[in-house]
C-alpha cells in the first residue's frame, strides 16, 4: 500500500511540470501588435479578416514565445456611420501564429479601445454651432435668434456621425485572457 502511495505521489509530481511546460505564455501577459491593413467601417463587411504582427513595444515587452507572432482575426457587427447612427465594429481574435510556425487559439483582449473610436470633429461641430448662432441672429432679427440658431447647429452637429477608421500600422495593446497553450 505504501509503495502504491509513493508511486502515485511521484507520478503527480511529474505531471505538474509537464502541465507547466504546456504553457506558451501566461494569462495576463501583455504585448503590442501592429495592424497589417486598414480597418474602415465604410469598406468592411461582416467576416472580413485582418492580421496583427507582434511589435516590440516600449511599455509591453512580449513574452519570448510571442516574439514575431502574427494574430489572425475577423470583424463582426460592422456598420458604417450615417445621419443619426454611429459606426459599429467588433473585432474577434481567432488564432496566433507563433514564430516557430505553430498556430494556437488566441485568448486575447484589447487593453485600450481608443484606436477603435470614431474620429471626433470638434472644429466642425464648433463651426456648426457658431455658424448657426450667427445665421439665427441675422435671419430671425429677434432677441433669441442667435440662441435658436446655436441650438439648430448643435442638433446638426450631434446627428452627424463618423466612421471608425483604424489605419494600417496602428499599434494595438493586447492582453492574454487565459494561459496560451498548444491546445487552448
Amino acid at each position: 500500500m505504501q509503495r502504491f502511495v509513493l508511486v502515485a505521489a511521484a507520478l503527480a509530481a511529474l505531471a505538474v511540470p509537464a502541465a507547466a511546460q504546456g504553457v506558451i505564455a501566461p494569462k495576463g501577459a501583455q504585448f503590442e501588435a501592429r495592424l497589417d491593413q486598414e480597418l474602415n467601417t465604410k469598406r468592411l463587411h461582416e467576416g472580413d479578416t485582418f492580421t496583427l504582427t507582434e511589435h516590440e513595444g516600449f511599455f509591453h515587452k512580449a513574452p519570448d514565445a510571442l516574439k514575431g507572432a502574427k494574430v489572425d482575426g475577423h470583424v463582426e457587427q460592422v456598420s458604417p456611420a450615417h445621419m443619426g447612427h454611429g459606426a459599429t465594429l467588433n473585432i474577434v481574435f481567432d488564432d496566433i501564429q507563433l514564430a516557430d510556425g505553430r498556430k494556437v487559439p488566441a485568448p486575447l483582449a484589447l487593453t485600450s479601445l481608443k484606436a477603435l473610436e470614431p474620429k471626433k470633429h470638434l472644429l466642425r461641430d464648433t463651426g456648426l454651432i457658431v455658424g448657426g448662432a450667427i445665421v439665427g441672429h441675422k435671419v430671425a432679427a429677434a432677441k433669441h435668434g442667435g440662441l435658436a440658431g446655436a441650438a439648430g447647429g448643435f442638433a446638426l452637429a450631434t446627428s452627424l456621425k463618423s466612421d471608425i477608421d483604424v489605419k494600417r500600422g496602428t499599434i494595438l495593446h493586447l492582453k492574454l485572457t487565459d494561459d496560451l497553450t498548444p491546445g487552448a
